[in-house]
């Protein structure tokens, strides 16, 4: 199947070739008129100079592969197309999972369900499932050692000499990872057959972690914001709570790609501002989303152009920016249909909250950061003189600087109020990422990514946060996503390497160097 066999979402009824048979008769056209593109692409890049590539280190297929996938997204826009998506309440049969195992973890305790997860549009409560690495595969029997802390070797010698080598293993607490898979929360799955578990895959098969969780979030198009913290924060606490009842210890490291980084910084900050369970004991961000408002169009951020266009896949259309852009506060309907006031204020709330957003150029002055997108400020200075005051009225109120940030204001009469910033008004800490973990950031320096990476990268290093940083040469969002056959694979094997070396450092050797990736 080329794309997922959904009905089409109430949000994409406008689009033009959302319903069959149009839908399927678009996507054959544009797939066939982009495998007609290959042969015309291979010759030009055989016989033109290396210089007009979009990075001359690249060789034929990668520049095939960031083409052909930037072209095959256009169908999102036009016909409303997710990929590899599945239903987040549904079990898969274990008979068919050869590399993990599935679990359901319960619905987060009531009694932690507090700040931004209890704040406005706060989703139903529902169970999570999740997939384990490695696949553990278990008789009845077993399970019922597992519970009772009982092993095979146990009944036939009560009282066993204890053996030096496993006491030494048992103090030493595994390293276990909360995956979050990439997707713009539109796309993908945790199933071990996405494209995106070559990430969990990887970090079981060298060695970084023991375990990996990769949860199965509920994504926008089923719930809206905040339901991808809440489904988070249960796989969280179901992982704590397995290990506490096995009696053993582990340090969580949370992982994710693209969106997934998103989220996993949205957990970590939910966890450290509400204190209500152990934070988690490292960050693994890969290709991190970390400014969401640059995808809602007529932000600031949207005005703020992003780099390497011709050396990635992702694309800055308007269409998708407007489905997110609904799909964030749960709005159905065509895309033109005008928001109301509380609407629009309660969007711009949330795009441009830290928990969304911790990168934007709103979040990163609001906490006295600089924004490495936009140095000089041109493009703010253009979209605060002549973008803002041509917009609606509703949309001009809540995009006005004295709205959005009260450090900007300047000789105005307007009012602001803690009231309209909860989360300001009831932070404990007097940075962006104070008393984060330590955390490895992986980017590809020829992705549209990399400033507000690199943004991100500055705003924790200022803020004290034990950080290292990878820039893979020449790669596209998302290198570990990609399979090797289509990407260089000695970039790719320089990406693991420093994620294995940093998480060797902190957690399997950590006196063993104080040394700083760069």
């Amino acid at each position: 199947m080329l794309y997922d066999k959904n009905p089409p979402y109430p949000h994409y009824d406008h689009l033009p070739y959302a319903k069959e048979p149009w839908k399927s008769l678009y996507v054959l056209q544009r797939l066939v008129t982009t495998l007609a593109m290959v042969p015309w692409w291979v010759s030009y890049y055989t016989v033109m100079p290396r210089s007009v590539r979009p990075r001359s280190s690249w060789n034929i297929l990668q520049c095939i592969y960031v083409n052909f996938i930037r072209r095959i997204f256009k169908v999102t826009e036009v016909a409303g197309v997710t990929w590899g998506t599945r239903d987040p309440t549904s079990e898969p049969s274990d008979t068919l999972l050869r590399e993990t195992t599935f679990e359901w973890a319960e619905p987060l305790r009531e009694d932690l369900r507090t700040g931004i997860l209890k704040d406005g549009l706060a989703a139903p409560w529902t169970k999570v499932g999740t997939f384990v690495w490695p696949r553990k595969a278990k008789s009845i029997l077993d399970s019922v050692r597992d519970t009772m802390h009982l092993h095979p070797a146990e009944p036939t010698s009560p009282n066993p000499p204890p053996d030096p080598n496993e006491a030494h293993m048992e103090e030493k607490a595994k390293v276990v990872c909360l995956f979050f898979h990439g997707g713009g929360y539109c796309h993908m799955s945790a199933h071990e057959n996405s494209r995106t578990s070559r990430i969990p895959r990887g970090l079981i098969k060298r060695g970084i972690c023991d375990e990996v969780y990769s949860v199965e979030y509920r994504l926008l198009q089923v719930a809206p914001f905040p339901a991808v913290v809440q489904d988070a924060a249960a796989v969280y606490v179901h992982v704590l709570d397995k290990y506490a009842k096995m009696g053993k210890s582990c340090k969580i490291v949370l992982c994710g790609d693209s969106s997934g980084g998103n989220l996993a910084l949205s957990l970590a900050r939910w966890l450290r501002d509400e204190n209500k369970v152990p934070v988690p004991d490292g960050l693994i961000l890969l290709s991190p989303s970390c400014d969401t408002s640059h995808d809602m169009p007529e932000t600031l951020s949207s005005y703020i152009p992003r780099p390497n266009e011709h050396s990635d896949y992702l694309v800055d259309n308007p269409e998708p920016r407007a489905l997110l852009q609904r799909t964030f506060l749960g709005i159905k309907g065509h895309s033109t249909a005008p928001r109301t006031e509380e609407e629009e204020k309660s969007l711009m709330r949330i795009v441009h909250s830290e928990y969304v957003s911790p990168c934007s150029p709103i979040v990163l002055e609001r906490w006295g950061h600089e924004v490495i997108q936009d140095p000089q400020g041109q493009h703010r200075k253009t979209f605060w003189n002549y973008a803002l005051p041509n917009l609606p009225n509703v949309m001009k109120l809540n995009r006005s600087p004295e709205g959005l940030n009260p450090m900007l204001r300047r000789n105005t009469t307007s009012s602001w109020e803690d009231s309209d910033n909860p989360y300001r008004k009831t932070c404990q800490f007097p940075a962006l990422f104070a008393s984060f973990p330590k955390t490895i950031v992986a980017t590809g320096d020829g992705e549209r990514l990399v400033r507000e990476v690199r943004s991100l990268v500055a705003a924790m290093t200022k803020d004290g946060v034990d950080i290292a940083a990878h820039w893979a040469p020449d790669a596209c969002h998302d290198p570990l996503m990609i399979n090797e056959t289509w990407w260089d694979k000695k970039v790719l094997d320089g990406i693991w390497e420093d994620i294995k070396k940093w998480g060797d450092e902190a957690f399997r050797h950590p006196k063993a160097s104080e040394e700083t990736l760069v």
